[in-house]
């Protein structure tokens, strides 16, 4: 099941690396989008946590209520319309977050390290809760993050490729400052 979640290059069939590239064909993300979600169902107890996390994912953590987080710099689809998107529920303890997934354009081949970034009551400076390093070439590529996690007091989730990348958030309440 976690290898359903890699997600493989459309395009040239030369590969780049595990992440998907979109091409300027329009109604292409829609599929990947559908495929993206198809595959989380599938596999929902998937988690990629760094060593910084504090808790471990919450195996019922799946989110429900889907919010967009905003593009950013190069931190969005190809439309531009979005910078990511989550999927999110309340919680007795707080506010489930259950998969991030995360678009960033690349112009040029750079090697980057996407981020998953919760601000909450326990980490008001933010804690990285997932994380990924890619090298990749030109084009559109977007990553399914399983956070699977309750957070008391969330105020933020932001993505973000490498800071000169641009950091896009989506606001939960106060600032993530």
């Amino acid at each position: 099941m976690r290898r359903l979640l890699r997600i493989l290059r459309t395009g040239p069939a030369r590969r780049t690396g595990p992440a998907r590239r979109i091409g300027r064909r329009p109604g292409r993300w829609l599929a990947a989008a559908l495929v993206t979600g198809a595959a989380l169902l599938l596999a929902p107890g998937v988690s990629y946590a760094t060593a910084s996390q504090s808790t471990p994912a919450v195996a019922g953590c799946r989110g429900v209520t889907p919010a967009t987080i905003p593009a950013v710099g190069f931190i969005t689809n190809p439309s531009r319309a979005q910078g990511g998107h989550l999927w999110w529920r309340p919680d007795d303890a707080g506010l489930c977050v259950g998969s991030v997934v995360e678009w960033v354009q690349y112009n040029t081949t750079a090697t980057k390290t996407w981020r998953v970034i919760a601000y909450s009551a326990q980490h008001p400076r933010g804690q990285v809760v997932a994380q990924r390093t890619f090298t990749l070439g030109r084009g559109w590529y977007w990553w399914s993050f399983g956070v699977h996690r309750v957070f008391a007091g969330l105020s933020a989730v932001c993505v973000t490729a490498d800071g000169s990348f641009g950091v896009a958030c989506l606001n939960f309440g106060p600032s993530a400052g």
